[in-house]
């Protein structure tokens, strides 16, 4: 009876024991799934957040693309009225556009400061243009329409000229640091 008794007691405590570990490890993956779910929602709160720092600075980097396109537009349009719309009144006008927008070396090419003031007897003067900026902003294609005017006779004649400006990025700013013209073409009256 005694050992009846033992042994009612030690199966008795066994099931206490097994009952008492069983809630605890119940109430363990209780917890360990609660806090298993609250990391998923800051995961996937994270990952929304990801999302839109990546969404909103691709806004940006687009942004940043169009903004250098116009600046590079912008130099590369300022160059060409510097270096090719010349006309007998407008040579200061268009080397201080020219100190903007080209490099020391082609202002001293094409602006240099020995030469003295000449009387023309041909103008160019720019009509319409269209730049094409490459994608690397290496370089900027350019397509103008034009008339060559000789000022002793009045006599006139269009064209169209294709250039490519090669460009280089110094700070905020893009700059021309050489061009060579392509293509020339008389325009029919």
């Amino acid at each position: 009876m005694k050992s009846d008794l033992i042994l009612k007691t030690a199966v008795l405590l066994i099931g206490i024991v097994v009952v008492v570990g069983v809630f605890v490890g119940f109430r363990v993956y209780d917890n360990q799934l609660e806090q298993i779910d609250k990391l998923q929602a800051t995961i996937k709160q994270k990952d929304n957040q990801i999302a839109l720092l990546d969404t909103s600075n691709q806004g940006l980097d687009e942004e940043h693309q169009e903004n250098e396109f116009e600046q590079i537009t912008d130099a590369v349009n300022t160059f060409i009225y510097s270096i090719y719309d010349v006309r007998d009144d407008n040579r200061e006008e268009r080397q201080k556009d020219a100190e903007l927008v080209v490099t020391k070396d082609m202002m001293e090419r094409f602006f240099p400061e020995t030469e003295e003031e000449t009387t023309l007897s041909m103008e160019y003067r720019i009509k319409d243009i269209n730049i094409y900026p490459s994608v690397e902003k290496e370089s900027a294609l350019v397509v103008f329409e034009g008339s060559t005017v000789n000022l002793n006779n009045g006599q006139r004649e269009d064209n169209r000229i294709t250039v490519e400006a090669f460009l280089q990025n110094e700070g905020e700013k893009w700059i021309v640091n050489d061009f060579k013209q392509i293509h020339a073409e008389t325009l029919g009256s």
